[in-house]
């Protein structure tokens, strides 16, 4: 808008410039036409210069006749202040610019000069032009006002649509319901229930796929352990083929586990109600749990801490914990050695997991919490099984707390120190 205001201001000058040059011009034509329409010859020469205007005043004119001025503004020299040339022109007289007419009458054969101040036209020119824009720029402003006023009236069913949205949780796909909908709206409110609709069929359907599959992979499964322990008893327990399958099943039960676990817990569909837990306590009871297979490998494990209470849900922390001591616990050495601390920074919670084992690379600190990733591979140096999942939950978990992991060299142990960071007010930090 103002961009086109002033765009036409500049045009507008342009054309109130030009129409008073042009009405300056025949004001000039006029004063001539008057001069050679007067009784030149019985006019006392003494009256015309009390009575006629002078230089000081807006015009001057001169009246020549076969090279005798008979009439004149009074103070000018008796010589033509411009050529007897016909025609409109600028000229200099007197130390100032004129705008001159030189117009010759053949019926009384008089040379008519009449001369106008430049400085005259430019501030009448001016006055005329401020007269026009003045009112245009000043109602800019006005125009901003009037026209902000009509865009947040027109938009605030749009924004009331943007509200809406931001305050839908992201578990909420129910249907927009707006107040007062306008008619332009409704095809935008249409489109998004209907994608809100496909969206919540296809999480309900991978929701169903996740149960179908935890009882269609589990039972098989359960059904093959039971048979390879049948088998064992009848069979050579020390075959070596016996023993690989028992491996084999042991491992695709645990995929099996892992996945649905992941699945689980991913941040787009996990919906919990949180509440206050004690995270130390969860600790213990997971080290509870998970102490017959520390003590099957002989090795060390110390918790240091106290009560630290937080927002959270007790599933998702405790399988927090328990990837994190079941990595601890898998590749330390024999007679090794794993440390949990728990303290309280602030508003913040940091567990601390180090172990004895061969640690990471710093490279590969990133690269561990791809899922199915595992460091070499199948053939990972340590010999220990696994699938590669058990730090991708553990991420997956932190994301529903806002929460972060870093990995490093334990400086006590020589292994691995993973330290996490968990606001207290868990979710809703």
């Amino acid at each position: 808008m103002a961009l086109v205001i002033f765009f036409a201001a500049t045009q507008s000058y342009r054309n109130t410039i030009n129409a008073s040059a042009m009405l300056f011009d025949r004001h000039l034509h006029s004063l001539a036409d008057t001069l050679n329409s007067l009784p030149i010859g019985t006019i006392d020469k003494t009256a015309n210069a009390r009575s006629m205007v002078s230089p000081e005043d807006n015009f001057i004119f001169q009246v020549w006749h076969q090279n005798n001025m008979l009439l004149s503004s009074p103070g000018l020299e008796k010589i033509p202040f411009t050529a007897l040339k016909e025609g409109v022109r600028e000229e200099n007289i007197q130390g100032l610019r004129w705008q001159v007419l030189a117009h010759f009458y053949p019926q009384t054969g008089y040379w008519v000069m009449v001369a106008e101040p430049l400085h005259h036209r430019v501030e009448l020119s001016e006055e005329m032009v401020l007269a026009t824009l003045v009112p245009l720029v000043l109602s800019l402003p006005i125009l901003a006002v009037l026209i902000s006023v009509a865009i947040k009236q027109g938009l605030a069913p749009l924004h009331q649509l943007a509200k809406e949205l931001q305050t839908k949780r992201a578990d909420d796909l129910s249907a927009l319901q707006l107040r007062d909908q306008k008619k332009e709206l409704k095809p935008v409110v249409e489109t998004i229930n209907n994608l809100l609709a496909r969206l919540d069929l296809a999480f309900a359907r991978e929701r169903r796929f996740a149960s179908d599959a935890a009882h269609e992979l589990r039972t098989p499964l359960s059904v093959l352990r039971l048979n390879a322990h049948n088998l064992e008893k009848e069979l050579d327990s020390g075959s070596e083929n016996l023993l690989l399958l028992k491996q084999g099943v042991e491992r695709m039960s645990h995929v099996v586990d892992q996945i649905l676990l992941l699945n689980r817990t991913n941040p787009e569909h996990f919906s919990v109600k949180f509440e206050k837990v004690d995270l130390y306590k969860i600790i213990q009871q997971v080290i509870t749990e998970l102490y017959p297979q520390i003590a099957q490998k002989q090795q060390h494990i110390s918790l240091q801490g106290q009560s630290c209470m937080m927002q959270g849900d007790d599933f998702s922390l405790r399988l927090l914990v328990q990837n994190l001591l079941t990595n601890a616990n898998k590749y330390s050495p024999v007679h090794g050695q794993i440390e949990v601390s728990l303290n309280q920074n602030g508003e913040r919670l940091e567990l601390m997991v180090e172990d004895s084992g061969p640690g990471l690379n710093e490279q590969e600190y990133e690269r561990v919490f791809d899922r199915f990733y595992r460091v070499g591979g199948d053939r990972h140096p340590s010999g220990v099984p696994g699938c590669g999942l058990g730090l991708a939950i553990v991420r997956h978990v932190l994301s529903l707390y806002h929460g972060h992991i870093y990995l490093g060299r334990s400086q006590r142990l020589g292994g691995l120190a993973a330290r996490v960071v968990i606001p207290c007010g868990g979710m809703n930090a």
